[in-house]
């Protein structure tokens, strides 16, 4: 298994990330991803690549497709599933590539309402989540799960621009969760010199009157978790 990552204190020293190429993941804010899932990893047969790697966090309950999407002709699953180890795990993959994971990425952290068994991870419960990752220079994407208050995810980046992606239930066990998945803009750029650069400014859930329910600033965050005002 990858070692544990906290993007917010150590993404400036692991490293730059390069332009995708298939099986990498572009950019995580490790607030969701508590574990990166090496995405060459192969090994004993299994239905989803990211569990054919030993080190993968242990389900507790089947993966599930929460929804398909369709970006620029290519239709993609949004995957998740509670683990045993580090809460709730999503994945973006690729329609037909379950096995190989071919451009596809995981990611999994603490969140609120996901069980925890005597294996778990002790960290505090996230409200929202981000993962950022890529199948191609032009084709980038966020996606994450929200608290089931959430019917909007707003992204906001440095340039000004806000990005809003409605949200969706999964089923049981997952279906006191809200999920969320996007394209980016085109012209969506990771720094190669500077990760955290990439990082939008916030990512925030609204209910349906407009109000901030869930807030991650990935600048100031603590564990994961910021207080609703820093997303305003």
């Amino acid at each position: 298994m990858a070692e544990q990552i906290d993007a917010l204190e150590r993404a400036g020293e692991r490293g730059s990330v390069r332009p995708l190429t298939p099986r990498r993941l572009v950019l995580t804010l490790a607030v969701l991803a508590a574990v990166l899932v090496p995405l060459a990893a192969v090994g004993a047969a299994n239905d989803w690549w990211f569990l054919r790697f030993g080190g993968s966090p242990v389900p507790t309950t089947a993966p599930q497709v929460v929804r398909e999407v369709e970006w620029d002709g290519h239709r993609w699953q949004l995957i998740a599933y509670p683990s045993a180890t580090h809460g709730l795990c999503i994945s973006m993959t690729p329609r037909g590539s379950a096995n190989e994971g071919e451009g596809g990425a995981l990611g999994c952290s603490r969140f609120v309402g996901v069980p925890r068994t005597p294996e778990s991870k002790s960290s505090p419960g996230m409200a929202i989540t981000a993962l950022f990752g890529a199948a191609s220079e032009k084709l980038a994407y966020v996606s994450g799960a929200v608290i089931k208050e959430a019917s909007v995810v707003e992204i906001r980046f440095a340039d000004g621009n806000v990005l809003r992606a409605p949200t969706f239930a999964g089923s049981p066990p997952l279906q006191h969760i809200r999920f969320y998945a996007a394209q980016l803009p085109t012209n969506f750029e990771i720094p190669p010199e500077n990760v955290t650069r990439a990082f939008p400014e916030w990512v925030a859930g609204l209910d349906a009157s407009g109000n901030v329910v869930a807030c991650l600033a990935p600048r100031t965050a603590k564990d994961g978790i910021s207080p609703l005002p820093d997303c305003r």
